[in-house]
């Protein structure tokens, strides 16, 4: 087949996409494929020529595209209206799981556990009161918590705030890094204890995965430097809680709509987890979470995109 690896972009995830992009097209090679790496700038690009000509001519597209418009929807929404065949989720799923608030709200109807959270999206030119979002977090959800942007990726823009005393710079810190149009951060109960992580691959539930950090908690550079977290998978969690995490990381990917592969993040506290988020691209490093799942089951990383492309291709 002809696929055009979509890589780049303009977010704050941009370097994390090339190498994502870079590796699946390699693997995309191995497989035997025409392989053809483009680097945008932004989504815009993918209507001008001479890209539109090369997506056009291609058997399917493969976003490697992390955050921003390449994961809300933006682009998926493009190839859509363009008829050119993708992998991985449509525009809606992608727009569901970039807004975390939005996804939150779909997993607490449907009896999911995620932990409780406050959503603060106002216009940019408005005056804020951050002692009152304050005062509302420490009543309503109790310290420490999370703030975190509410459609970003990577751990980027995520601060967990242990003392009253440190949220107004925390709160400040995250917001300068969201949009230019608007203030849209998410402050979420802190849940103690392990970081796992469920990967749902064209339906099939992979292997839980835990990440065990060396230091700090699992953010930016924890996730993309060598040696920084250590992973096991299969996660070593009893049943039957392992059992209903797998579940439910499932249950998200299908109310959200999601096809190809997601993965689901979660906190487990004891017994007791909790599902944070879900991700529609996720990353395709060699450090990166679901290509280390798929291999404790015997799919090598060139058979994973591989399929991913063939499903997208015959669906």
């Amino acid at each position: 087949m002809k696929i055009v690896v979509l890589m780049g972009g303009n977010s704050s995830e941009r370097e994390v996409s090339l190498n994502s992009g870079r590796a699946v097209a390699e693997g995309l090679r191995e497989a035997g494929h025409e392989v053809e790496a483009l680097d945008i700038a932004s989504v815009a690009e993918v209507t001008r020529l001479p890209q539109l000509a090369q997506l056009k001519d291609a058997d399917v597209v493969f976003p490697a595209l992390h955050g921003g418009q390449g994961e809300d929807g933006h682009l998926q929404a493009v190839l859509e209206v363009l008829g050119i065949p993708f992998a991985l989720s449509g525009h809606t799923a992608s727009a569901l799981a970039m807004d975390k608030g939005a996804a939150k709200r779909i997993m607490r109807s449907a009896g999911i556990p995620t932990p409780d959270w406050l959503q603060v999206t106002v216009p940019l030119n408005r005056r804020l009161k951050v002692e009152h979002i304050q005062d509302r977090a420490g009543d309503e959800l109790g310290f420490p918590v999370v703030i975190k942007l509410n459609g970003s990726g990577s751990s980027v823009g995520v601060e967990i705030v242990h003392d009253p005393t440190e949220f107004a710079e925390a709160f400040t810190r995250i917001a300068e890094l969201g949009t230019k149009e608007k203030l849209d951060v998410l402050i979420e109960k802190f849940i103690p204890g392990r970081e796992l992580t469920a990967t749902i691959f064209l339906g099939r539930r992979l292997p839980l995965l835990e990440i065990r950090p060396r230091a700090g908690f699992y953010d930016f550079a924890n996730k993309y430097t060598d040696g920084a977290s250590e992973y096991l998978v299969p996660a070593p969690v009893h049943s039957p809680v392992y059992e209903q995490i797998s579940a439910d990381a499932l249950r998200v990917f299908e109310l959200l709509g999601c096809r190809g592969v997601a993965r689901a993040d979660f906190r487990l506290d004891g017994d007791h987890y909790s599902c944070l988020e879900i991700n529609t691209i996720p990353g395709m490093t060699h450090n990166s979470l679901v290509p280390k799942a798929a291999a404790a089951v015997g799919i090598s990383f060139s058979a994973l995109v591989d399929d991913l492309c063939r499903s997208a291709v015959e669906n």
